[in-house]
């Protein structure tokens, strides 16, 4: 029979049952909770876009949706085929969304890609809060765009596969078209959004004239699982106390949520780089700051495509860690009280944006 101390509530009581002893009592319940969440999506197959919608309804003020791009710009993957085509995309802006045309020539905008593993969302108000505040009070930011990107889980041959990376080109396009400076914007994703994130630099089609624009000052912010699709090792540094997951990524919905077509279609050799980054390094002119948890089941795989990245000529890479924090700090440091530990971690961005070494 189990332990009393391995069950819920207790689970976490003592160091010594902890996945670390030197994570927190509030960090360790959190962290199961979190996975019991994304343990009860999996099994319902239900991807949360619902709870995104309903934000998107509640703060209409804040809402904005953003309309599909010329249809030229979107070539290589992300060119629309007879199922896929590029579709307006909705999302938050914080505090409040920029008045038209009146933008200084300093003014930094953030784009944010939510992660979710291409099959849950992520893009309700209460991640959106953290993720702008963060970018507010360490980066300089004015004003942050959370964007929620089509759901491959969705279904239908409209979300596949390169449906999301055309939601993230269009919702770019659009900052572009307020009449924000390309070089001030600023691409972050946290998880699985951060891919495309790295792949702004080097975009497979006609936008590379802003994106070499933006490379001057702007960075992407990633803190990405670079094997989607696959349930993780243990947590990293934890002793042999079985496999079960406290690290928790929305990958580990498993291949059903590949953004290739929940699973059924097979994945073209063009496609694989924009899906899985590891192993696919590229050159880009756009400062790339990457991050990972020194807790995290991805922590090697994300410190690899760093160094991947870093090894090309030309690259201006930055590869930080946070030793006790579990997957996608930046979205969840608040409520595990990482406060501290963000501050530090961003420090480092801003260094790399300012062009410090």
């Amino acid at each position: 029979m189990a332990s009393l101390l391995s069950r819920q509530p207790w689970k976490g009581l003592l160091p010594s049952t902890r996945p670390l002893p030197e994570w927190s009592l509030r960090m360790s319940v959190i962290r199961d909770l979190v996975l019991q969440l994304h343990e009860y999506n999996v099994a319902t197959l239900s991807n949360d876009m619902a709870s995104v919608q309903a934000d998107h309804e509640r703060f209409p003020d804040r809402f904005a949706l953003a309309a599909p791009a010329d249809l030229h710009l979107y070539t290589g993957v992300l060119r629309p085929d007879a199922a896929t085509q590029p579709a307006a995309v909705g999302g938050l802006w914080y505090p409040s969304p920029p008045p038209a045309g009146a933008f200084a020539d300093d003014e930094k905008i953030a784009l944010h890609v939510p992660g979710g593993a291409f099959v849950l969302a992520f893009g309700q108000d209460m991640h959106g809060r953290d993720v702008a505040g963060a970018m507010a009070r360490h980066l300089g930011v004015s004003r942050t765009f959370v964007a929620q990107y089509r759901l491959s889980s969705a279904g239908g041959e409209d979300t596949r596969f390169p449906a999301a990376l055309q939601d993230i080109l269009t919702v770019y396009r659009y900052v572009l078209s307020l009449g924000v400076r390309p070089q001030n914007v600023l691409l972050s994703g946290d998880s699985a959004g951060g891919q495309p994130g790295t792949r702004a630099a080097a975009p497979p089609g006609g936008d590379r004239r802003a994106a070499a624009a933006a490379a001057r000052r702007r960075a992407a912010l990633v803190a990405l699982g670079a094997r989607h699709g696959q349930r993780g090792r243990r947590v990293r540094g934890e002793p042999a106390r079985g496999d079960r997951q406290y690290a928790v990524q929305p990958a580990a919905v498993g291949c059903r949520g590949l953004p290739a077509g929940g699973g059924q279609t097979p994945v073209a050799d063009e496609q694989l780089p924009y899906i899985s980054p590891l192993h696919h390094p590229f050159r880009t002119c756009v400062p790339l700051f990457i991050h990972a948890g020194g807790a995290e089941v991805f922590y090697d795989d994300v410190r690899a495509f760093a160094g991947q990245m870093a090894a090309v000529d030309g690259n201006r890479v930055r590869f930080a860690e946070t030793a006790i924090a579990g997957h996608d700090l930046i979205m969840s440091y608040a409520g595990l009280g990482l406060e501290a530990e963000l501050e530090v971690a961003m420090s480092d961005a801003r260094d790399l944006l300012s062009g410090e070494t």
